[in-house]
């Protein structure tokens, strides 16, 4: 093995070893909520809203496809591009050493009626692009957290891209960086369906009723 080639190794693995620890927030948590779900990272499906549809990632265990979400659904994620030299860290982050990261996200679910869909990432160092489509349907980012890294530079950051969607029969989501060193660290895709025009009329009747019992007391 060359000089270049052992010293290319050396950086990689002190990379690895520099992301894995110097994170401001634990590995695998999240430090924003979302929809009024914490999605604390948990190993279980209850920081979810009832009647919704969900799936997250928290540890990554391939470097090409993971179809093994740690909380609920039946999702899988894949990274498209090979010339990226994706490797797993430590802590189970999916992290592309050489290249842009091209992402592939699927859900293989029926929608029904009305829903809202999220897709929700964290990532070290090298933040994720603006833009990321939900079945050909472009949407942009919103950082719901953000704290600069030590070493190598780059960022801890929480990301959200938000959809409305009727009548689907599968969620195919596209989103990545267009350079190297972003480090992928949880992933979440969450639906929760909208109510229909009589429920929120039932709701506003309720409303009304209460206000005037309340005028009525007074």
């Amino acid at each position: 093995m060359s000089f270049h080639r052992l010293l290319s190794a050396s950086a990689l693995c002190a990379l690895s070893a520099v992301l894995s620890s110097t994170a401001l927030a634990a590995s695998a948590r999240w430090d924003t909520s979302l929809a009024g779900s914490d999605g604390s990272g948990a190993s279980s499906a209850s920081p979810w809203a009832t009647g919704s549809v969900a799936a997250e990632w928290n540890v990554f265990d391939s470097t090409t496809t993971d179809s093994t979400p740690d909380i609920a659904g039946s999702g899988s994620l894949s990274q498209l591009n090979p010339a990226a030299g994706s490797f797993l860290t430590g802590t189970g982050n999916l992290y592309s050493a050489g290249g842009a990261a091209v992402f592939s996200a699927t859900l293989d679910t029926v929608l029904n009626g009305t829903w809202t869909v999220w897709l929700r990432t964290a990532t070290q160092g090298t933040s994720l692009d603006g833009l990321a489509t939900l079945n050909g349907v472009a949407a942009e980012k919103t950082v719901s957290y953000s704290a600069a890294l030590g070493g190598f530079g780059g960022s801890e950051e929480e990301a959200y891209w938000r959809w409305t969607v009727t009548d689907v029969t599968g969620l195919q989501f596209a989103f990545g960086s267009s350079a190297a060193h972003t480090s992928l660290d949880q992933l979440a895709i969450f639906a929760a369906p909208v109510p229909e025009p009589s429920t929120w009329l039932s709701l506003a009747a309720g409303l009304s009723l209460l206000g005037a019992l309340a005028r009525r007391r007074a």
